[in-house]
């Protein structure tokens, strides 16, 4: 049902930041759908009781938040939604889990596969249990879009042989649990804001400099080892994280 055009204005709320709200919740309910031409300024202006200044402030931002689009000359339109992973950090789960527990179509591209040798950050890691490390780099897709970006190592002893496996077709850590009789226990994640460089980038089809999250991930099996080390870029416009925080008094 077609929502009222009304606003409050002995509100609290700046009335562009309600005219916003608005539109947003028309767009989430269907009634703005994908490819649908807004209002003209001067039929918001009516419909609303508002000024050209509250229009303009509201459908600027919204431009500059993903929902509309400004097609110059022929008008204001609703563009297509993007949609985004929530990881829940309650539980691990593989991105492919994640991923069709939220009905959310996923594929992986592998990029390449090679052989490193220990270095400063792995040895951070792993101690100096391993000197060799398979180096897997995988570009993962939602909807058909690349979303995240991962570099993941694990060392070449526990996993021998584990370049002859074809990432774009099967799961890394489905494969450590079948063929490498891995237990997966846990994992420790830490997150940083970072922008993009020019690599990652055109990888991930976003602009240099754009923001992202970089996120490292230690995985531990139930010895309380390490056996894998990811660095992850993820996209901010396409991955949210969740957690449930209790208080400790």
């Amino acid at each position: 049902m077609p929502r009222e055009y009304s606003l409050d204005k002995n509100s609290e709320i700046p009335l562009y930041s309600q005219l916003k709200s608005d539109i947003i919740a028309r767009i989430n309910s269907g009634e703005y759908e994908a490819g649908y031409k807004l209002p003209s300024e001067k039929e918001l202006m009516n419909l609303f009781d508002v000024s050209r200044t509250t229009v303009r402030q509201a459908v600027d931002i919204l431009v500059r938040e993903g929902y509309l689009e400004i097609k110059r000359g022929v008008g204001t339109f609703v563009k297509k939604q993007k949609k985004y992973n929530i990881w829940e950090l309650e539980e691990l789960r593989s991105f492919e889990d994640e991923a069709l527990r939220q009905g959310l179509e996923t594929r992986t591209e592998e990029l390449n596969v090679n052989i490193v040798d220990l270095n400063g950050e792995l040895s951070n890691i792993f101690g100096d249990k391993y000197d060799k490390f398979y180096r897997l780099i995988r570009l993962r897709y939602l909807e058909d879009e690349p979303s995240v970006l991962v570099d993941t190592y694990v060392p070449y002893d526990i996993a021998p042989d584990l370049g002859k496996y074809n990432f774009s077709e099967v799961s890394l850590f489905a494969t450590l649990k079948k063929d490498y009789n891995v237990i997966i226990n846990y994992a420790k994640k830490t997150f940083r804001a970072i922008n993009a460089s020019k690599n990652d980038a055109e990888l991930l089809k976003i602009k240099e400099g754009t923001a992202i999250q970089l996120v490292k991930t230690i995985t531990y099996n139930d010895l309380d080892e390490p056996f894998e080390y990811s660095i992850s870029r993820d996209r901010g416009d396409m991955t949210r994280f969740s957690a449930i925080l209790k208080y400790k008094s």
